[in-house]
């Protein structure tokens, strides 16, 4: 028994079939990249803003804050916020307890309104100490030169 291609183009069709292109075409994954840079850098200011507060203006150089610090939020009627959840003044310290329990070196942000009373944002640095916090910042909002 003998078999037998029917005609040249038979195997010249299989050749070229097998013949698969090696490159990687790049376009798509940058198309996606370039795309998440973009929606990175537009959500990146709301990712800490949480509670719509006035920060008093300051000239002090800016600081970059991590995703790992806590924020805590005063607004103008006094009200505390650890990220956008409401919290009452007693239960503060163990609130912050409970949110940088996990947390080995915790930091904390405090952000008061410009028109909050200093006793408030005192209050809510000595619940931070007391509930373990290693390192306080104070967040402000950089003054612009006026020339």
């Amino acid at each position: 028994m003998s078999f037998h291609l029917d005609s040249e183009n038979d195997v010249g069709e299989s050749r070229r079939k097998a013949n698969f292109i090696s490159e990687i075409n790049m376009t798509p994954f940058v198309d996606v990249c370039l795309v998440l840079l973009i929606i990175f850098m537009v959500t990146a200011p709301f990712a800490i803003s949480g509670i719509n507060v006035q920060l008093p203006k300051t000239q002090a150089k800016s600081l970059t804050l991590s995703g790992e610090s806590l924020v805590i939020s005063i607004n103008k009627k006094g009200e505390y916020y650890i990220g956008k959840n409401l919290v009452k003044e007693t239960n503060l310290v163990s609130q912050i307890q409970n949110s940088v329990k996990d947390d080995e070196h915790p930091s904390i942000f405090i952000r008061a309104d410009d028109g909050v009373p200093y006793g408030k944002v005192m209050n809510a640095m000595t619940a931070a100490q007391r509930a373990g916090v290693e390192r306080i910042g104070m967040v402000g909002e950089n003054k612009r030169d006026k020339k």
